[in-house]
This record gives structure tokens, sequence and C-alpha cells, in this order.
């Protein structure tokens, strides 16, 4: 009895996440119905309605962005497009329509190269996803086991030496695959940044509204997080300046 509980348990939870999924897709098609319609207002909201439920992926926060430039709202479009490319680092479409919206922006701010060493590593862990970075692990991981088998039941010296060296290749591009992926998904899942969401902000020297004004920040602009306390964070930009804003000026990525 115990078991048919159970299986029934799972039953039922199965169902209602497939439903879920059912209700979301035919939503999201909905959105993209009324995009394509021009009714940028109605697609924005059935895209927030979406993430608001917690489903995400990189072509939803591409559409919502989208929504949001079409309708004039150029910092909550910023904030989407860069949690687009977050998730997916290879989506050239929300890179080009998010140097787009950058335009819009009021601050034009320089920014210092980053060392080459750190671009270059950055740059190979964002051509693919995490996940994508793991099916590569596991395709070569497969590789290695093939050689492992070729080395240990071949007679053949050259064949011997061909499964030995597949092994190897396998083991440590598989490794290299791992820390790659694993890159990749700490800066997925850790927020470093956060877009000026209000009109015009005050960057202040301290945590506290007595502090003296070091610059103002207005809103689409991407702050790098520093330090963060209950009602404060601290933020610097890409020219090096530093400086402490409320919260809830900002979205962050």
């Amino acid at each position: 009895m115990k078991n048919v509980t159970l299986y029934l348990i799972g039953f039922l939870l199965f169902s209602a996440t497939s439903i879920a999924q059912t209700e979301a897709l035919d939503q999201m098609k909905e959105a993209n119905s009324a995009y394509e319609a021009g009714d940028y207002e109605f697609a924005a909201k059935s895209y927030e309605a979406l993430i608001e439920r917690e489903y995400t992926s990189a072509d939803l926060h591409y559409n919502y962005a989208n929504s949001l430039f079409k309708t004039n709202r150029i910092a909550e479009a910023i904030l989407h497009y860069e949690k687009a490319i977050k998730i997916n680092p290879s989506a050239e479409d929300a890179a080009y329509n998010l140097k787009i919206a950058n335009d819009r922006t009021v601050d034009k701010i320089e920014k210092i190269p980053e060392l080459f060493i750190y671009r270059w590593w950055k740059s190979i862990y964002n051509l693919f996803s995490a996940d994508n970075w793991a099916k590569i692990m596991i395709g070569f991981l497969a590789l290695a086991l093939i050689g492992f088998g070729v080395y240990k039941l071949s007679q053949n010296i050259s064949f011997r030496k061909f499964g030995f060296t597949l092994f190897s290749s396998g083991i440590l591009i598989g490794i290299i695959c791992w820390i790659l992926a694993a890159s990749q998904k700490n800066y997925a899942n850790k927020a470093t940044h956060a877009i000026i969401m209000s009109s015009t902000v005050d960057i202040l020297s301290a945590p506290s509204s007595g502090s003296s004004q070091l610059f103002v920040l207005h809103e689409g602009t991407k702050v790098k997080i520093e330090d963060m306390t209950e009602e404060w964070m601290k933020v610097s930009l890409p020219n090096g300046n530093q400086g402490w804003i409320v919260n809830n000026d900002l979205a962050e990525i």
C-alpha cells in the first residue's frame, strides 16, 4: 500500500509539472505572437509573468528585453539583455541589441583594459554555457573510456599506444572542460554586476545618507558589485571610480 501511495504521489507531481510546462509554453507562444503583432506592452507583461513564476532561459530574457526596449524601458531592457547573455554567453543577437540599448544611456564611461590573462580566460569559459561544457566533458571522458578499452584489450603495440594517447588526452581535456564548466557556472550564478534602475542616483563616499557625494550616475549604467550591506551596495565603474549606493536603486544581473 505504501508503494502504491508513493507511485501515486510521483505520478501527480509529474502530471502537475507537465501541465505547468505546457502552460508556460502556451504563454510564451502567446507573448511571441503579441510581440510580432506589435503589442509590445502585452508581450512584456506576459514575459514578465513567466519570469515571476521562476521560468528562465536566455530566449525568455532576450524576448522580454526586446519588448521592454520597444516600450522605451531602456534600463530594464539592458538588465534582461545582460541576463540573457549571462545564461548563454554566445547569444549574439542579445549582445548586438545590448550595444544598441547602451547607446541610449547617458553615462559613457571609459573602460580600463583588463589584464590579458583574465580577459582570455573569461572569453574561453564564456564560449559555452556550463551545461554545454559539461556535455563536451562527457564526450571526452567517453573517448577516454574507449581509449582505455583499446589499450587493455589490444595486443598490437601501435593500437595500445593509440589507446593510451586517446585515454590520456580524453582525461586531460575532460578535466579542463570540467574546470571551464565550473568557472562558467560560478560566473552565471554569482551576482557580480548590477544595473542602475533609477533615473539619477548619487554615489556616496560611505554607506550613509549623510556622507559626501562623489559623482552621479544615470539609469542603464552597469556597475560592478564590490561590497554589500542590508541597505547599501558598494559599486565600482570600469574606469576605477567607486562609491556607495542604496540597494533599491539597483537590480542585480
